[in-house]
C-alpha cells in the first residue's frame, strides 16, 4: 500500500524548517541545547507559576513572545558574522547562543528552587560563570 503524500504540506513544512536553519546559521548542537533548554525554562516557568500564584495566559504569551527575542538574537548574530566574513568560525552565533543558554539555564535552576527542588551549586555557578564570560566579550 503506498502512502499518500500532500506536497504543498511537504513543500510548506521543508521550506519552513530549511529557512529557519539558514537563519539561524544551522541547526547543530548548540542550537538544539538552546531549543531544549528554552523549553525546559517554559515549562518549569509554568510549572513554577503554577504552584505559587496559578498560571497566567498574559505571563506565558510574555514567556513566548521574549523567547521569540532570543532566536531573533541568534539570526542577528549570525548575519553579523556573514557580514564580518566569520562565517566559518560563527564566532558571533555561538557567543549569542552561550550567553542565552546560561541566561536560560539560570532561570530554569530559579524554576526549580521556586519547585522546591534543590539544586547543587556547581550548577548555578557554572552557569553564573558562563553569562559573566559572554559578557565579558560583548563588552570587549
Amino acid at each position: 500500500m503506498m502512502q499518500k503524500t500532500d506536497t504543498f504540506d511537504t513543500f510548506i513544512l521543508g521550506g519552513g524548517a530549511a529557512s529557519i536553519a539558514y537563519l539561524l546559521g544551522g541547526i547543530d548542537h548548540l542550537v538544539v541545547a538552546l531549543a531544549i533548554i528554552m523549553a525546559v525554562d517554559f515549562v518549569s516557568g509554568l510549572f513554577a507559576g503554577t504552584k505559587e500564584t496559578g498560571t497566567s495566559s498574559k505571563r506565558a504569551f510574555r514567556g513566548i513572545v521574549k523567547k521569540g527575542a532570543m532566536i531573533r538574537l541568534v539570526v542577528i548574530a549570525h548575519q553579523l558574522d556573514i557580514v564580518a566574513g566569520t562565517t566559518d568560525a560563527q564566532f558571533l552565533r555561538n557567543s549569542m547562543i552561550l550567553f542565552l543558554i546560561a541566561v536560560e539555564g539560570i532561570s530554569v535552576i530559579e524554576n526549580m528552587e521556586r519547585l522546591g527542588v534543590p539544586i547543587p551549586s556547581f550548577l548555578r555557578r557554572h552557569f553564573e560563570q558562563m553569562k559573566k564570560e559572554n559578557e565579558g566579550e560583548k563588552n570587549a
